[in-house]
């Protein structure tokens, strides 16, 4: 698969060119999950990160902005991050004289960071000022949960993707207050959540089922020859 960032074409020579993003096998995520028959805890409302704890991902931002959350008055939110790194300890830390909830899960095997991921109501997407990612692999697995994103990346790739399948909310990445009031729009309005958790899921369908987007590959080759 070939992952861009609107990055342009340098060979010269080549006829034709397509975009493939890395994506997930789709069915096996729902033999997983049980996608379609999936039960929430109403009393809580959980916010999902999945990802390394490095510098490329600002989770402290997300922390910070939860916890103006939590002091406007949302008291049932709950941080979950699945996932280890070398900056684990310091993101640990910087929750000690937080006042929300976080559950730092750490690695999960593939199978049950699914499970997991499907039982939160939105998703975040917090790429650091300035990283170089682009469609990663955490977003197909949040449109393949059907989940709603809180994105701060800069990429204008996936910024475009969440705004042209309408799946959630860009925001700036530093900009603590505006990411807090994502957060609240997010909280306080369940139709709108289950709007762009749906158009999630169709983008799933449509850019990241491997067993459709990899056939793209096959065409391309075959074409060639």
């Amino acid at each position: 698969g070939v992952q861009t960032c609107a990055l342009p074409i340098l060979n010269k020579n080549l006829k034709n060119a397509t975009t493939v993003f890395l994506g997930t096998e789709l069915e096996n995520f729902d033999k997983i999950s049980g996608y379609g028959n999936i039960l929430k805890d109403k009393n809580i409302f959980k916010v999902a990160y999945v990802g390394t704890l490095g510098h490329s991902y600002n989770i402290k931002c997300i922390i910070d902005a939860l916890d103006i959350s939590f002091n406007d008055g949302i008291k049932n939110i709950e941080f979950i991050i699945i996932g280890d790194g070398p900056l684990e300890n310091e993101f640990k830390n910087h929750c000690k004289n937080k006042d929300i909830k976080v559950n730092f899960m750490g690695r999960l095997e593939y199978p049950e960071m699914i499970r997991e991921l499907v039982k939160c109501d939105i998703a975040v997407n917090p790429i650091s000022k300035g990283a170089a990612q682009s469609i990663i692999n955490k977003v197909a697995d949040y449109a393949a949960a059907g989940l709603p994103v809180l994105n701060t990346q800069e990429c204008l790739e996936y910024r475009n993707l969440v705004e042209e399948f309408g799946i959630g909310i860009n925001c700036n990445n530093d900009d603590l207050q505006e990411i807090a009031n994502c957060i609240k729009k997010l909280y306080y309005n369940e139709s709108l959540r289950y709007e762009m958790g749906k158009n999630n899921r169709k983008l799933a369908e449509l850019k990241f089922d491997r067993k459709i987007t990899y056939k793209s590959i096959e065409k391309l080759i075959l074409d060639e020859v």
